[in-house]
């Protein structure tokens, strides 16, 4: 069914074609004053034979046909003669006997002539004539006038083959409108979704088909009466604005724009001069206005084809440059070639007529479809590229925080050894036991500040290795919780207040808290918890530094809280990543920015985590859920 459709019409039935089958004399009234009494001998003294299609391009001159239709041609049954195409305004059809000399019978149909369409309901104009009296045949002579291109197309067909290809036709062209009118939609949604101007291109191709329905006579079959007039005029506006179209995806496809601007910039300018020329039509010089156009737009197309051959030299036929240039490249020749026809300056082939229609929705599915692929490329390199910026900038940050990391800990550790340095030279000359024992309670806590700096650096990159095992062991609780809250007692201005498991005194519970220890990293967990409260300690100016401890199902908890100022609300999102630090009035140390990060990798490590559950302006809490019984010798 699909390939019978896809079938021309034409390949149905054979009817006899005037010119082809049917010679006749055609001859030019310049004036267009002369009746069918004085044109008649004028046609017999200067008219020229021809055996092809008729086809004058845009004049104003008045033609005229004679010619004879043999008796045999009727087989004892009525011809149907049909008219084609839809865009002539005047045709008058006079035939008589050739045995007499009497009255010629006159039929007239046109675009412009406001009577009913011939005797059939149909896209074109169907005269029924009857078998003639005598043996010999009738004489016909035909007027045509139009202000569009002259090109007259008659076939004369036996009422049977005709039903059979009207029929044929009209599925055919169904086919074939739904199909563009599918693929049509399709392009607009695609160029509003994807905006490219390839695809925007595509769809003005609704133009040509437009025009190509309008021509084939299904927009005035479509509207019974006022359908003709307002038929004739859309065939004018279209037929201005129809080679803009066609030559935009062309241009599009090939990236005229970028190649050759001056060539795009020219071919803009032809597009733009459509819109004043539209002026023609209700004024009376459409025919100047069409040819000035078609001229114009003509040069455009062969600068077009020309550099079309030149690209394809150059890239040696480039596979996708090749696809979607050369579905263009044929239309625009056939265009040309209809451009040529419509002129009257090369005769008309319906071979090419039905070549153009079918590489119009062709080469429409095959520019969209590689159009469509061509986007996805850019948005994929798009993506790579927008990866790629990404990826540069956190080398640049992993770069520049590496410089400061390393400035960092130059500072930090050059403070603690400093403290060691200048304690043990007064510890020389010192007299005093208990200025003594100050200063070694000085030198302990500096140790202790490098032993947590260290611990920290290895720690994180420990966790940034692939393969991180934690060393699982039964672990008292207790015990870590005493050597973290130790920094707090360092502290002048801090005081440590432990609540483990319903505030009972640690004294009371120290001997088994938990009817079984948990299964931790018992290393890691304290230096998790040491580098929470140390960050209670620098980011609060004194007070009570509160830590719990619970078992809570399954897991454990242990939290921090302090009495500090707070976190802004736009730098909490941060304070878990590597090297970021909140600036306090507080603290004026510098650090790391590791503590916090590294404390919450140890959690997870552990199948935990570290939240900020409380901050507020009075203070912050944080709060580590670690299981109690993790993976006895895993690995994370």
């Amino acid at each position: 069914m699909g390939g019978a459709l896809l079938t021309p019409p034409s390949a149905v039935a054979a009817p006899l074609w005037l010119g082809s089958d049917i010679p006749y004399r055609v001859w030019s009234d310049p004036k267009g004053r002369l009746s069918l009494r004085e044109a008649v001998p004028e046609i017999a003294r200067h008219g020229t034979l021809a055996r092809e299609v008729l086809s004058r391009g845009y004049t104003r001159e008045v033609v005229w046909l004679r010619f004879t239709l043999a008796a045999d041609a009727f087989d004892g049954a009525p011809l149907w003669l049909e008219i084609k195409p839809n865009f002539l305004d005047d045709i008058r059809v006079y035939y008589r006997p050739l045995s007499e000399d009497g009255s010629w019978r006159q039929r007239r149909v046109g675009d412009t002539f406001a009577a009913p369409r011939g005797d059939l309901d149909y896209r074109f104009p169907i005269l029924k004539m009857p078998p003639p009296p005598s043996a010999l045949g009738y004489e016909v002579v035909m007027r045509v006038a139009t202000t569009s291109s002259l090109l007259l197309r008659i076939g004369f067909w036996q009422p049977e083959d005709f039903t059979a290809h009207a029929t044929r036709s009209s599925a055919y062209y169904a086919f074939y409108f739904g199909l563009a009118g599918l693929s049509t939609l399709l392009a607009l949604v695609l160029a509003i979704l994807l905006r490219n101007r390839l695809l925007w291109s595509v769809a003005f191709m609704a133009i040509p088909y437009a025009m190509m329905a309008s021509i084939e006579g299904f927009v005035a079959w479509s509207l019974p009466g006022a359908g003709i007039l307002f038929q004739h005029y859309l065939i004018s506006v279209l037929a201005l604005l129809m080679s803009a179209s066609l030559l935009w995806m062309p241009v599009e496809a090939i990236a005229l724009r970028e190649r050759v601007p001056w060539l795009y910039r020219l071919f803009v300018g032809a597009c733009c001069l459509s819109l004043p020329l539209m002026l023609s039509i209700p004024l009376g010089f459409y025919s100047q206005a069409i040819r000035l156009q078609t001229t114009l737009h003509f040069g455009i197309g062969l600068l077009f084809l020309i550099y079309c051959l030149r690209v394809w030299i150059k890239e040696r036929f480039r596979t996708l440059s090749f696809a979607l240039s050369v579905g263009p490249f044929v239309v625009t020749a056939l265009t040309l070639y209809g451009l040529l026809v419509l002129a009257g300056w090369v005769p008309f082939k319906i071979v090419f007529y039905r070549a153009w229609q079918y590489s119009l929705v062709i080469n429409m599915l095959l520019v969209m479809g590689v159009a469509v692929y061509q986007v996805r490329q850019q948005y994929r390199e798009a993506r790579e590229k927008k990866l790629l910026a990404r990826d540069l900038r956190i080398e640049r940050e992993a770069s520049f925080n590496q410089r400061q990391f390393m400035g960092m800990v130059a500072h930090e550790f050059r403070t603690p050894l400093a403290v060691i340095a200048g304690c043990l030279e007064n510890l020389r000359h010192a007299t005093d036991l208990a200025q003594a024992r100050q200063r070694y309670a000085r030198i302990e806590r500096a140790n202790d500040r490098l032993v947590q700096l260290t611990d920290n650096c290895l720690v994180d990159a420990r966790l940034d290795a692939e393969n991180l095992h934690l060393d699982l062991r039964p672990a008292d609780l207790l015990e870590i919780v005493h050597s973290a809250v130790a920094l707090i007692h360092f502290s002048d201005n801090h005081a440590c207040q432990l609540d483990l498991d319903r505030s009972a005194r640690v004294e009371a519970q120290a001997d088994g808290l938990y009817d079984e220890p948990p299964w931790i990293d018992a290393a890691l967990m304290r230096i998790a918890l040491s580098n929470v409260i140390d960050n209670a300690v620098k980011y609060s100016a004194g007070g009570i530094i509160r830590v719990e401890c619970r078992r809570v199902g399954t897991s454990f908890t242990l939290a921090v809280e302090d009495h500090g100022e707070g976190i802004p609300a736009d730098r909490v999102d941060i304070i878990f990543e590597r090297y970021r630090r909140v600036d306090s009035a507080i603290d004026t140390r510098r650090g790391f920015g590791l503590g916090l990060h590294v404390s919450r990798q140890i959690a997870r490590a552990h199948g935990g985590e570290l939240v900020l559950a409380r901050n507020t302006a009075s203070g912050c809490r944080f709060v580590f859920t670690i299981p109690w019984n993790a993976t006895k010798g895993g690995r994370a």
